[in-house]
């Protein structure tokens, strides 16, 4: 036999194998990118986001809260 022993030939198989694979994974990150995703919603009107009469109305019939008090203070 050669110069070359059996564990030095396994793990240049071995180092070829890895190799190999390892190309073979930065490969498939090289993917082209995605298409850009087309809009599918809808246009919607403005008159649906417009406030009607009756929000106001309701916001006014609510009780106002009452004025906020001082805190007191320590006085020596």
């Amino acid at each position: 036999m050669s110069s070359l022993s059996f564990p030095r030939i396994a793990l240049a198989v071995l180092l070829l194998i890895v190799l190999g694979l390892g190309g073979a994974f930065l490969k498939l990150g090289m993917n082209p990118p995605l298409p850009v995703q087309v809009i599918v919603h809808k246009d919607l009107p403005g008159t649906q986001f417009a406030a009607t009469q009756q929000a106001p109305q309701a916001a006014v019939a609510l009780p106002a809260m009452p004025e906020p008090v001082a805190a007191p203070t320590l006085q020596h």
